[in-house]
């Protein structure tokens, strides 16, 4: 199927006379491709990976590449591509034998990851009824890989940052990674992360965190604590998409960063409390609070055991703290500056 897919792509930019939109970024501090091929498809994906765009270069040898394309635009279809009348079917990923190729199936896109030419080549159905989640965080298992193939591992956690430092966001669903990121960002700190976060830990110095998406998945209700960003969500239109997006490059002002080094882990707690503060956390709840699902993000063979042995080793480097969310949010980024302090000396 990989091939059926590089080979349609081929099509549709000889379909486009060449009229491809190509910009290059730097994912985890690699060099990285994207060419799209259809004016709508381009507006939409690059923008929750906006803020780890770089200026125009040659291309570079090993460069990891994306390549995209819309058949409603351009005409051009490939076999077994076909779209789902259901948008909200599950995704469906199919790995080759060799484990080489791994094909990635959901209502509008079908892509292929051939993990040893870091090549990633997706068909779109049609890119006006892509959902929220195709748009906020594309082709994000598949990118996820590529990054653990590099040696980097894949956290479901917030993280926010103050200069070169950054602190990490442990904690399931509903926890208040989001809410803290956000508060964060509005009180002028830089904004990482709600969800997806890959860590290198090369040994000598702290752990280094590195973002993936600049974009935000928000409770309506909870939005009316935002007056900032509420003008810029983007309601969902499916049963599913209970959230409203925010893609946070088009927040004017809005502080985002590519990577930091990793100084702390917190782990945020609603609570019936009129202030926010932080207090001392064991490494065991901080495993208890990651692990769960952190570990799913990649259901391939051997990835449970190397993540666990990652966030054991995650969690004995750096300091681990609760963080109690009082009902005023203003309290939340006084309590995490304060942290910062705390952990950068």
């Amino acid at each position: 199927m990989y091939r059926e897919l590089s080979a349609a792509f081929a099509r549709a930019v000889e379909e486009a006379g060449g009229d491809v939109f190509e910009s290059g970024y730097d994912f985890a501090g690699k060099p990285t491709r994207l060419r799209i091929v259809g004016g709508r498809l381009a507006g939409l994906i690059p923008r929750a990976l906006a803020h780890l765009r770089v200026p125009d270069r040659p291309k570079a040898p090993g460069e990891f590449t994306i390549d995209l394309w819309d058949e409603a635009e351009t005409g051009v279809g490939c076999p077994g591509c076909h779209a789902n009348d259901d948008p909200e079917a599950a995704g469906i990923t199919d790995v080759s034998a060799s484990g080489v190729h791994v094909i990635t199936t959901f209502a509008q896109i079908r892509s292929g990851f051939d993990r040893k030419a870091q090549h990633i080549v997706g068909w779109v159905g049609d890119a006006g009824r892509l959902t929220q989640y195709d748009v906020g965080r594309p082709l994000h298992s598949q990118l996820l890989l590529w990054h653990r193939d590099r040696g980097l591992q894949a956290l479901h956690a917030g993280l926010v940052g103050r200069g070169d430092d950054g602190i990490l966001l442990g904690g399931p669903g509903g926890a208040g990674k989001t809410t803290t990121a956000l508060s964060c960002l509005q009180a002028g700190m830089a904004y990482l992360s709600d969800d997806y976060v890959v860590v290198d830990q090369k040994p000598g110095g702290a752990p280094v965190c590195h973002s993936v998406y600049c974009s935000a998945h928000v409770e309506p209700g909870h939005l009316e604590r935002f007056p900032r960003l509420r003008p810029h969500a983007i309601p969902g239109r499916l049963a599913r998409e209970d959230k409203s997006l925010l893609l946070l490059s088009d927040l004017p002002g809005a502080i985002l960063r590519s990577s930091v080094r990793l100084r702390a882990i917190i782990l945020p707690q609603v609570i019936d409390a009129p202030v926010s503060r932080y207090r001392p956390a064991s490494r065991a709840h901080a495993l208890l609070r990651l692990a769960p699902s952190s570990l799913g993000l990649l259901p391939y063979p051997g990835a449970l055991s190397d993540g666990f042995k990652g966030l054991s080793a995650l969690v004995e480097r750096v300091p681990v703290y609760w963080l109690d969310l009082g009902r005023d949010l203003e309290q939340i980024p006084r309590a995490v500056d304060g942290l910062f302090d705390e952990v950068t000396g």
